[in-house]
This record gives C-alpha cells, sequence and structure tokens, in this order.
C-alpha cells in the first residue's frame, strides 16, 4: 500500500494498516488505549486521499484501456488515442452513446490537451483556495487542522475517504473570520471558480440534502422532491454552476470550453458505463428514473442526480419507476 494508510487489496478488499494511538501526548501503551473489549484507539502511519464528494474535476492522470498504470493526459499517448480513434475500439457501450462521444470528440488529439489543461486550472484552484486559508491561519503546518465532513459512504473503492473538506474553525482567532471561510466546502468554491462539474450521487448527497437518506419517506417521489425544493444549499450550488457557465469560467471558459466531462473519459478508459441511473431535477414532481445511457439528454450536470443500481430496487419499491 506504499505510503498510504488506507487502500485495495489485490481481492478487492478495503483494507489499511495502523499505528498504536496517542495516550496524551505521546504514544499509548495498549492498555492505555484499549477502550473496552471491542473498542482500541490507533493512529493511521500514512497519507490518506480524500475525495470530494458532490463534484468530479478533470482528470491529471488515468490508465489507458488495458493498463492499471495512470498516465498523465499531457501524455502524446493521450492524443494519439483521441486523434487515431482508438477510444471507439471495442468501446462495448450502446450505439447512441459512442455517437454522443463521437460528436464531442471527433477523434482530436485536442480532447486530451483540452482535459490536461482544464484539470490543471482545477488543481490550481484549489490549491489557491487552501493556501489562502492556511495563511490568514498564522498558524504552522504542524498545527493546521482541516475539517472533514463525511455522507452516506466515507471509502470509495480504492480506499479514499469521501467527504466535504473546509479548514477547521479552530484555526482562526477571529470568530468572523472563522465563520467567512468554514460556510463553504472547498467541494463547493470548487463549483463556484467553475473549475469543477457538479456529480451528484445518492446517497451520499449532504451537505446539499440534509436528510436520511434511506428513510422511507424521503424516497417516496412526493417527499423527495419537497426535500430537493425546499434545499437552500442544493439550490446554491446548481445556481452557482448556472452563474459559472453564464460567465465563461473554468470548464464554461467560452474560447476553450472542456470537451469531455470527467466522469465520461473514465468510462471510456474503463470501457463500460457506470451503473448509476438517473434522476432528471428539471422536472420536479416526476417519479422516473432514467437508465445510465440516458445520462447525455440532460444535457447540463446540475440537473443531473446519480442512483446507483445497487438501490434501484428501494426506489422502485418507493414509487420510482425505471423509464426503459
Amino acid at each position: 500500500m506504499s505510503n498510504t494508510a488506507l487502500g485495495l487489496s489485490s481481492g478487492g478488499f478495503k483494507i489499511g494498516s495502523s499505528l498504536l494511538g496517542y495516550h496524551g501526548s505521546r504514544t499509548g501503551s495498549i492498555r492505555q488505549l484499549v477502550h473496552d473489549g471491542d473498542t482500541i484507539n490507533v493512529r493511521l502511519p500514512g497519507n490518506i486521499g480524500l475525495r470530494f464528494l458532490g463534484i468530479d474535476s478533470p482528470e491529471v492522470s488515468f490508465p489507458l484501456p488495458g493498463s492499471s498504470a495512470f498516465m498523465a493526459l499531457k501524455n502524446p499517448r493521450w492524443a494519439d488515442f483521441f486523434a487515431s480513434g482508438k477510444w471507439r475500439k471495442n468501446l462495448r457501450l450502446p450505439e447512441h452513446v459512442v455517437e454522443h462521444l463521437k460528436s464531442r470528440i471527433q477523434d482530436r488529439a485536442e480532447v486530451a490537451h483540452n482535459h490536461a489543461r482544464h484539470a490543471e486550472r482545477a488543481e490550481r484552484s484549489l490549491e489557491a483556495a487552501m493556501l489562502a486559508d492556511f495563511e490568514k491561519s498564522n498558524r504552522s503546518a504542524e498545527e493546521y487542522r482541516l475539517f472533514m465532513a463525511f455522507a452516506y459512504e466515507f471509502l470509495d473503492a480504492t480506499g479514499r475517504l469521501l467527504g466535504y473538506l473546509h479548514s477547521d474553525a479552530g484555526n482562526f482567532e477571529d470568530a468572523a473570520l472563522a465563520k467567512q471561510i468554514t460556510t463553504l466546502s472547498y467541494n463547493e468554491r470548487q463549483l463556484i471558480a467553475g473549475t469543477a462539474l457538479p456529480y451528484f450521487i445518492w446517497p451520499n448527497i449532504q451537505p446539499f440534502l440534509r436528510l436520511n437518506p434511506f428513510a422511507q419517506e424521503n424516497l417516496r417521489p412526493q417527499q423527495f422532491w419537497k426535500n430537493v425544493q425546499s434545499s437552500t444549499r442544493l439550490k446554491k450550488a446548481r445556481r452557482s454552476v448556472q452563474a459559472a457557465r453564464k460567465a465563461g469560467l473554468g470548464v464554461f471558459d467560452k474560447d476553450d470550453p472542456l470537451l469531455l466531462e470527467p466522469f465520461e473519459l473514465r468510462f471510456i478508459s474503463r470501457r463500460r458505463l457506470p451503473a448509476r441511473l438517473v434522476i432528471d431535477l428539471r422536472q420536479p414532481g416526476h417519479n422516473r428514473l432514467l437508465p445510465p445511457d440516458q445520462y447525455y439528454h440532460i444535457p447540463y450536470p446540475e440537473d443531473r442526480l446519480f442512483v446507483p443500481a445497487d438501490f434501484r430496487v428501494l426506489f422502485e419499491h418507493a414509487g420510482w419507476v425505471v423509464q426503459e
């Protein structure tokens, strides 16, 4: 697992390693750290990746089909992959999805260069936001803390944490400054900057929808739409994306728009669509779930709410219908 504390085993299991936890300011003894018969304090010894929920930024690197090694989008092999039409080879997707992708890619090397440019912009945008907060804190790197909030799932398939992130309020002595900085997560700030696209995936919908995603009453279409329409945070997130598009920010740059959505690049690499149904947020009140291959019929990503196929039965039981 290299220098990471969490990861994925060769058998596909999420695994991790840990050290004995602290007792006070020093590593504790076994006796000090065992809380009871099923609880012990440990700490993680290496880095932990955190994947931001609710957003999707362009990929700096990703494996070419047939390889497990990550390759920078700047690598000429990615440009050749698109320009030569190799991206279509053995791509087992519905023909209409391939046609949609062809209209976007047009066998251009520029698709790879474009994705790399936008990935770098997204990276610099996040770095700048985090550095600005850090400098306002007057804390050392050893003292500086980040606040993480999690939704239903807190680990992805590669062992990364899944969450929302902002500077911890305790970093700032001025309460007003702390409130100003921590009001929005970095997830939301990337949407405002236009450097990431929204990627709303149920049940990991907090803080955009603050509710129990598995409560039967929240799954019923009528109550679901009441929750969606009353969610100030979800409305703000969607409006911020619309505002970024109107202003031509980031991925919506009028002279250099992002040509391929990040999740599209990933499923082209993996040669398969994500198994996620889609709810169209533009039409409140309906009870329809679109199949995964219909995602592009909802043209703007802020209008899509993805539902993993594993939860299809729950939605159907609550009154939703898959529109085949």
